[in-house]
């Protein structure tokens, strides 16, 4: 028996990094996938690993509204109902707010906020509509609550994830819905490999969590099977920060790390 047995979940970012593990521990805790995200070719690839009677898969860009509400009808219609959303997807900036592209700024905030907003809108939709609840897990970041040097964007964008995710608990709980977020710290995954190549920064990070390392994908995996499971039934509107203890202390100075 596993924590999520006959259930059916969608996970956004799912072709690497920490959607994919959180897809794979879904699957193996009994859960069926529908897996979305931009790279087609890392979609067929966690199928053809997972599956297809445990996984399906939808390209997917969560700017676009009716990609969005595509990829919730088809995970409805793949498997029949709809229990559980993960929306992991996301990206991340760099740049001092002087000389910040708008263009990039507005990148980040629309993928990792207004995406965001747009996966919980068709989920809620589709969670009322079956009449039996649901949960939702958001991924915001540490840096929701802890600035940082050259992450204007991400920092704001995160900051109105974990907003986002109190208000839509508060409207959503008439209706069985729990809606809660993860805040990563630091993470081992294909898009924070940038920035542990550079020489000192990930002893930085390390330095600044009082457990000592940098976390894993599996670390948030297993948090988020956690509050999709009947176990955090009385679990809503929290970010929970799991970070080894670096909310406690201070973000490395970035500028110095890029020569900025």
């Amino acid at each position: 028996m596993g924590w999520l047995d006959g259930q059916v979940a969608i996970v956004t970012g799912a072709a690497s990094g920490i959607g994919k593990t959180a897809a794979e521990t879904f699957v193996a805790e009994g859960a069926r996938v529908l897996l979305a995200d931009i790279d087609n070719d890392g979609i067929g690839a966690l199928i053809g690993q997972l599956g297809h009677n445990y996984a399906d898969g939808a390209v997917t860009d969560i700017r676009d509204e009716s990609a969005v509400q595509d990829m919730v009808a088809q995970a409805v219609r793949r498997f029949g109902r709809l229990d559980i959303a993960f929306n992991n997807a996301g990206i991340g900036g760099f740049s001092p707010i002087q000389n910040y592209p708008l263009a990039d700024f507005e990148r980040v905030v629309g993928i990792c906020l207004t995406g965001t907003f747009l996966c919980i809108k068709h989920e809620a939709a589709a969670f009322i509509a079956q009449r039996r609840g649901g949960s939702v897990i958001n991924i915001a970041s540490l840096n929701a609550i802890q600035a940082t040097e050259g992450f204007a964007a991400y920092c704001s964008a995160k900051a109105g994830v974990a907003m986002l995710t109190k208000v839509a608990a508060l409207e959503l709980g008439r209706h069985g819905i729990r809606v809660n977020a993860i805040g990563p710290g630091l993470i081992h995954t294909p898009a924070t490999a940038g920035m542990t190549a550079l020489p000192g920064l990930e002893d930085a990070f390390i330095q600044e969590a009082p457990i000592g390392r940098a976390g894993e994908p599996e670390d948030v995996a297993k948090l988020a099977t956690y509050l999709a499971s009947d176990d955090a039934s009385l679990m809503t509107g929290q970010t929970l920060y799991i970070d080894g203890g670096a909310s406690l202390k201070k973000y490395p100075e970035l500028f110095r790390f890029f020569g900025t």
